[in-house]
């Protein structure tokens, strides 16, 4: 009996220790498939051209709104320059550009 017990305990222990092995990477991103790139780069593109015309009408295109917006607007051209070079994005970086900036 003492035997099969410490067998049995000896495979669980094996598999516990083992199980951290195909679990895979941790706090690591997956990146963008390339459809998934090309709807990001439109979509980040039409929202670049959005803010781009905001900075244009008049209550936006002085003081704190037109800092922001040029901001947004800073943001938005990295991000898309990032994607079409190939860099890894993060899909958060992108869900929180396309936020709309407070007014």
């Amino acid at each position: 009996m003492k035997v099969r017990t410490i067998g049995v305990f000896s495979l669980v222990g094996l598999a516990m220790s083992t199980s951290p092995i195909w679990a895979g990477p941790v706090g690591v991103q997956r990146g963008l498939s390339p459809d998934q790139q090309t709807a990001a780069v439109e979509q980040l593109e039409t929202q670049r051209a959005q803010v781009a015309r905001a900075m244009q009408v008049p209550p936006q295109n002085k003081g704190p709104a037109l800092i922001r917006n040029m901001d947004q607007y800073s943001k938005l051209n990295d991000l898309i320059s990032r994607l079409q070079s190939g860099q890894p994005v993060a899909p958060d970086e992108i869900d929180q550009a396309m936020q709309p900036t407070l007014r």
